[in-house]
């Protein structure tokens, strides 16, 4: 990551997470990929949890777990199957 993204991601990143928590989720698309990113760190690359243990992890960052379970997937940083969640990408 070049420095000048690193900086856009970590105003990003002051702007709307405060003690761990999002302020608020982000319209903008390229914010709202920068936060989901930081989420998604929470999960462990070769594990697969269910739906379950995925919310309560979301709830720890945001009332509305769904949506942010719901972007994880739209934006393939998760996938789901029978129930289960896993993380995916680079």
């Amino acid at each position: 990551m070049d420095r000048r993204s690193e900086v856009y991601r970590n105003k990003v990143l002051e702007n709307f997470v405060e003690f761990g928590k999002l302020k608020s989720i982000p319209t903008q698309r390229k914010k709202r990929r920068i936060i989901l990113e930081q989420i998604v760190s929470n999960f462990d690359w070769d594990k697969k949890y269910p739906e379950k243990e995925v919310n309560e992890v979301l709830k720890s960052w945001h009332e509305d777990f769904c949506t942010l379970r719901r972007e994880l997937i739209c934006e393939q940083l998760m996938n789901r199957k029978d129930g289960k969640y896993w993380r995916v990408g680079e």
